[in-house]
């Protein structure tokens, strides 16, 4: 029982504590507004990013997917075997580890790949128009923001914290059904689903979180927006009433 107490709240405090981005400003709301040469600059910065992540984001995704369908056959195949040998408890066991991991690799199937498939896309939306780079602009934000919400989920605490829990239900029901049976399994079920759940957090990609929040700081913003001006800009004036100093770069 202190067992379960105490991997329960460290499930919970990891969700608490663990760190979160900072709000910034709404990358949309300046859209129609921008320039042309700025929507230009906005839609290439987009497709950089995302193309600089891609193969941290596909290897991860599809390396732990193998992985946790792998383990998910594996665990059939000895729930079936035991099943056989009428060990029930072993059946559970092996059943129950299963059931876990078909169900995380299938979420690592299921989610949306933005941040592995969205820089390719971006590239084939029309640009031929102003009006067609400002729907292209809106489509590269989009698809960005939907790459953010992917990795902050998939690199955040909720798999760890629901892993914690799903091992530790598991645990302890086989812990208390079949009391002393294959010890070995009832510790592998408390134990192998946070683990594993903290090794794909740990290894997860977060460049498109960072690439979203970086843009959302200067999308609305012209002094971050590279004009290809040399050097930067100088304005010095007098009057009688004071004078002023302005330098942009």
């Amino acid at each position: 029982m202190n067992f379960v107490v105490l991997a329960v709240g460290f499930a919970l405090a990891f969700a608490v504590l663990a760190p979160r981005s900072a709000l910034a400003q709404d990358a949309f709301s300046c859209i129609e507004e921008l320039s042309d040469d700025e929507v230009k600059y906005r839609i290439r910065k987009i497709e950089d990013d995302l193309r600089d992540g891609k193969k941290h984001a596909a290897a991860w995704r599809y390396t732990w997917m193998s992985i946790f369908l792998g383990l998910g056959a594996g665990a059939t195949y000895l729930a079936v075997d035991r099943a056989r040998d009428d060990k029930q408890w072993d059946k559970f066991g092996w059943a129950y580890l299963a059931s876990g991991f078909y169900f995380s690799g299938l979420i690592h199937a299921g989610l949306p790949a933005a941040d592995v498939w969205g820089a390719k896309r971006i590239g084939r939306k029309d640009a031929s128009t102003e009006e067609a780079r400002r729907a292209k602009l809106r489509y590269a934000t989009e698809t960005l923001q939907k790459a953010n919400d992917t990795q902050e989920l998939l690199a955040g605490p909720l798999g760890v914290v629901g892993a914690t829990i799903f091992g530790v239900v598991g645990g302890s029901i086989k812990a208390t059904q079949w009391t002393g049976q294959t010890k070995g399994l009832t510790a592998g079920l408390f134990v192998a689903p946070p683990v594993l759940a903290a090794l794909a957090v740990a290894t997860a990609p977060r460049e498109s979180v960072a690439a979203w929040e970086g843009y959302r700081g200067i999308a609305c913003s012209s002094k971050y927006y590279d004009t290809h001006e040399e050097g930067p800009e100088l304005d010095f004036s007098m009057n009688p009433g004071g004078g002023s100093f302005t330098l942009r770069f």
